[in-house]
């Protein structure tokens, strides 16, 4: 079982501490985005999981807890979101030196063939062009070499969400031709440094640039660690191809407020006021009288997405 933490979130971020919680307990609460009165109880204890997966933008904070997830042999892998961009797209992500800077520390604990970058989204606007991509994206490449062996990246997928940013021209879709310009750039860069490139969930073909169409959780990668995968029958969402995952995440949960994320659906000052409990079995809230658990061990005729 690989398990996702997560999509939905920055867990290592903004909740290590509920997720040491839960793995020290064996197991977290989940509840399904979709089918709301569905709670899936997530088997967390290390035996049973293959890969516990930690996305993220700051992994400093979890930085502390990596000897003991060692210590409980459960087998860990990155992938560390390292952008170009300021507090006017990113507002609550910290300065990207030191995320880089903790992207080499747990390179260094953890071993660099479990480290994925994720340049993700690629964003072009009236200020940011093809030319800053080029030099922002030589200049982390310079800093991540020998730290990581892959990268993926993805351009801005416009959700109705940010019709109102392409409507200012904070944001807009990026052309076919745009699309094949960065590839062919981006490639020389990351070939000359020895990090494998590939695309996620686009609708362009950029492998005759050596950019392969890969999940974010890729059979691929994988297979080299040596950890057992399912095929998924149906896509996470369009494209998408991306092994069989359970994901223990929370949407409206994350306080970086990037303005192009699918995962914030109210404002920041609404998110505040929730009550988060780190040693709560769920992220956010609680069982309900009405609702049905589904243990992970029994979740064999449930939709991949649900997860």
């Amino acid at each position: 079982m690989i398990v996702c933490a997560s999509r939905r979130t920055d867990i290592p971020a903004f909740h290590s501490e509920w997720l040491m919680n839960r793995i020290r307990e064996g197991y977290a609460m989940v509840r399904n985005p979709v089918a709301k009165n569905v709670v899936y109880k997530v088997d967390l204890s290390p035996k049973n999981v293959d890969l516990l997966l930690l996305m993220t933008k700051d992994p400093r904070p979890i930085i502390p807890h990596i000897e003991e997830l060692k210590r409980m042999k459960m087998n860990i892998g990155f992938q560390v979101t390292v952008t170009p961009y300021g507090r006017d797209i990113e507002p609550g992500v910290p300065d990207k030196a030191d995320v880089a800077e903790a992207f080499r520390i747990v390179s260094e604990k953890i071993g660099k063939e479990r480290m994925v970058w994720r340049y993700d989204p690629v964003i072009l606007n009236g200020k940011i062009d093809i030319r800053y991509h080029s030099r922002k994206f030589e200049v982390l490449c310079n800093e991540l070499s020998g730290y990581t062996e892959r990268c993926i990246f993805s351009f801005v997928e416009m959700h109705e969400k940010l019709n109102p940013l392409q409507k200012n021209g904070t944001l807009r879709p990026i052309s076919k031709e745009e699309a094949e310009t960065i590839g062919a750039a981006f490639s020389e860069i990351a070939n000359a440094k020895g990090i494998r490139l590939s695309l996620c969930c686009s609708e362009y073909d950029l492998s005759h640039h050596g950019i392969s169409s890969a999940g974010c959780i890729d059979k691929e990668t994988m297979k080299d660690l040596g950890i057992p995968y399912e095929e998924l029958s149906v896509p996470i969402r369009d494209r998408c191809k991306c092994v069989k995952n359970i994901d223990i995440g929370e949407y409206d949960t994350c306080d970086h407020d990037c303005i192009y994320c699918y995962a914030n659906r109210t404002n920041g000052y609404v998110r505040k006021q929730r009550m988060y409990d780190p040693k709560s079995e769920m992220l956010y809230g609680a069982i309900r009288n009405t609702d049905v658990v589904v243990e992970t061990g029994s979740k064999k005729n449930l939709r991949i997405t649900d997860f």
